[in-house]
């Protein structure tokens, strides 16, 4: 079983990134503002992500080439780009549909992966996730006082909107007022929900007094996974416009480009840069242009891509088709393998009308019953490796490994434990191998999103015959997102076949999805969080004291320790692998891409820290004869 991985190729339903990506109810509101507002039918995985495994190595993504470059090419090279091909990065992406409007704060209202977020709107700090580094940018330093009830930001001086008029804290006040003040507008979220008021004594602070205690507030400003909830916008502009229907078009930002055109029959967004940016001295990119465009079909881009017309692949199947002309001996490509930030993972209902799956032995038997490294090793290309905790593997998320902890649950595929624990439980097998429930064999569902062969069905169904191994009568079903997700927040499911997704920036993200408050009974709709309808006291009184207290306070260690232990005890979602992908890059006419051996940055071309990979790019010099 084989399943190719190639990052703008992985597509999911905005719900579904809304529902696994982000854990709390603002995070949820606010993210529609980020991800819906994009217009999408569908949406780039939440994939992208850091560092494998140290900061100077990744797995062997496979076809990886020296950052070798031409000196000539043929005029193919500059068939695609609207402006001078040695002067343009040109990035293939998913599908556009929104070419006329950049207002992040209305359904459909702009195309924020179309560079719109990458390289034109700029975010206050970017959080790395391959060297686990946050870098302030529009803002300078963040402060908390009344124990965690006033939130206190400073501004960057120098920074200034792309018409020339300044950047400063009547822009930041005037935009969260904005969407507190109109429930209609996307955007919204704990940055909104918890104020209780904002101001702004000089024009480069902002104060915020917060209606809870929540040391994560400062979460809601940094660029994280794609981008944040919601955007500062310059009052000057929109303080007489109809947010409802404002089409922002040219957008006004702060990036390093603004908008040269849009050609909507070539499906591509052109940039220019900015000659008049603010922060040169920090970032001064080299290409005068970028152009994102709709990628073409894989055999077509494929050819570009050999041809140097393309600089970054988006189409389906491209890592396998970039890695076989390398292989064949093309020189100007390479591979980036890249972790995702949420690992695969089975989830399991544990509510007491889905019985036997609430007893949490049950759940450590389906979770010995996940054979990991098949999964890393036969199902995933390229070759990924077990996951333990539930969150990816980056250098900066080992604080919060404990070897201790885990080395007391054994998440190796043991077949005869699932046995042995079935049999304690009174699951045991007829004479025919059958495993006996209430009078009759035992059935489970397993539920997907994702089509055969696709990678969580495949391991859905990797799942299923172990599980008929050991006399349990298992399926696997691909339902609609829509479907899958009305099932999934009803509770109507035995197991699903998906990711785990919720840590970015400490553990409590993701315990929290968890939180008994959270809990509805089945066939109600949870929508915020504990889809599994999981009940754990304990659990939840670690969560809720960790929500009030600093993740990086020394009280907060022994905290975490214990959740930890609890997670593992319940399991209510099992993690199988680390998610490993890839992205293809052309050395022709950019080298200083982000690489195995050099990974400075998150690749993903949709993420808003791509804005760092753009400023990293040197010419090569290749002239086209």
């Amino acid at each position: 079983m084989s399943a190719i991985q190639e990052i703008p190729d992985n597509q999911v339903d905005p719900q579904d990134f809304l529902r696994h990506c982000l854990t709390r109810r603002g995070a949820l509101k606010g993210a529609a503002g980020a991800m819906l507002a994009a217009g999408l039918g569908s949406l780039a995985a939440c994939s992208g992500g850091g560092q494998y495994s140290g900061n100077k190595k990744n797995p062997g993504s496979g076809g990886q080439s020296p950052a070798a470059h031409a000196t000539t090419v043929g005029k193919a090279a500059s068939s695609v780009s609207p402006t001078p091909r040695e002067k343009t990065l040109l990035v293939d992406q998913a599908v556009f549909t929104v070419f006329d409007s950049f207002n992040p704060l209305i359904p459909n209202g702009e195309q924020y992966n179309g560079g719109l977020g990458q390289v034109v709107r700029e975010y206050l700090w970017y959080f790395n996730m391959a060297t686990g580094e946050t870098t302030p940018w529009l803002g300078t330093k963040w402060e908390y006082a009344d124990n965690f009830k006033t939130f206190t930001v400073h501004l960057n001086e120098n920074a200034h909107w792309n018409d020339g008029k300044p950047f400063t804290s009547k822009d930041v006040v005037f935009s969260i007022n904005l969407v507190k003040g109109n429930k209609n507008l996307l955007g919204g979220g704990p940055i909104t929900d918890e104020v209780k008021s904002i101001s702004a004594p000089d024009d480069h602070t902002v104060v915020v007094k917060l209606n809870v205690t929540d040391p994560r507030y400062h979460y809601n400003w940094i660029c994280g996974i794609v981008g944040t909830s919601w955007f500062v916008l310059p009052e000057h502009v929109w303080k007489s416009q109809d947010p409802t229907s404002f089409k922002n078009n040219p957008p006004v930002y702060t990036g390093p480009y603004k908008l040269k055109e849009t050609k909507s029959n070539l499906k591509m967004f052109v940039w220019e840069k900015d000659p008049n940016y603010w922060n040169k001295s920090n970032l001064d990119p080299k290409p005068e242009y970028v152009v994102y465009r709709s990628a073409p079909t894989a055999d077509a881009e494929i050819e570009q891509f050999k041809n140097g017309a393309c600089d970054v692949t988006g189409a389906p199947n491209m890592y396998s088709l970039v890695k076989s002309a390398i292989d064949g001996g093309y020189q100007y490509g390479t591979i980036t393998g890249m972790l995702d930030p949420c690992p695969r993972a089975i989830w399991i209902n544990c509510d007491e009308s889905h019985k036997p799956l609430n007893d949490p032995r049950m759940r450590q038997a389906i979770s010995a019953l996940i054979d990991r490294k098949k999964i890393a090793t036969s199902i995933w290309d390229p070759a990924s490796t077990t996951a333990k905790y539930p969150w990816a593997a980056f250098d900066g998320n080992k604080k919060w490994d404990n070897e201790q902890i885990a080395g007391k649950y054994s998440l190796s595929y043991d077949p005869a434990k699932a046995k042995s624990l079935m049999d304690e439980i009174g699951i045991k097998a007829d004479s025919n191998g059958k495993r006996i429930y209430n009078g009759k064999q035992l059935s489970l569902e397993i539920i997907t999103s994702t089509p055969n062969p696709g990678q969580e069905y495949l391991i859905g169904q990797l799942l299923a015959e172990d599980l008929k191994a050991v006399g349990i009568d298992a399926s696997i079903r691909t339902l609609s997102s829509a479907v899958y997700n009305n099932r999934t927040m009803k509770g109507d499911f035995d197991i699903k076949s998906e990711w785990l997704c919720g840590e970015v920036y400490d553990p409590w993200q993701v315990y929290n999805e968890f939180n008994d408050k959270y809990y509805v009974p089945v066939g109600k709709n949870a929508n915020v969080n504990n889809y599994p309808r999981l009940r754990d006291a304990t659990f939840s009184k670690y969560m809720d004291q960790l929500a009030v207290i600093s993740p990086t306070s020394a009280e907060a260690i022994p905290i975490f320790d214990k959740a930890l232990d609890r997670y593992f005890a319940d399991l209510p979602a099992v993690t199988s692998i680390q998610t490993l992908y890839t992205h293809q890059f052309n050395t022709t006419f950019w080298t200083g891409w982000p690489t195995d051996d050099n990974l400075y940055q998150g690749p993903a071309n949709w993420w808003g820290q791509f804005m760092f990979v753009v400023g990293a790019l040197k010419p090569t010099g290749t002239t086209i004869k």
